[in-house]
């Protein structure tokens, strides 16, 4: 654990590997969520409004956008842990 006394990890069991691989993921959901519900949007201007499937769509946005924003602050307040493990593993 950390040698800083009060500072906690906000996801203890992610390491720098599986940030990268969420944010992989999450980095390539918010453009297609973003397209989708713009292509509902106009599509629903031009030919009829289907209201439940714009509302998927930007729901599934925002949530990708909130995921992508929270896993930045685990980047921040995490990487000091993944540091700190990084050189225990290289001294040993």
């Amino acid at each position: 654990m950390s040698g800083k006394v009060g500072r906690r990890r906000l996801q203890p069991k992610m390491g720098r590997g599986s940030w990268r691989f969420s944010m992989w993921v999450y980095g390539f959901m918010v453009p297609i969520s973003a397209f989708l519900a713009v292509s509902r949007l106009t599509k629903g201007l031009n030919d009829g409004w289907n209201v439940v499937g714009f509302c998927l769509y930007a729901v599934w946005f925002l949530l990708s956008v909130g995921q992508v924003l929270y896993l930045l602050r685990v980047r921040q307040n995490d990487a000091p842990f993944w540091d700190e493990e990084e050189a225990e593993a290289f001294k040993n």
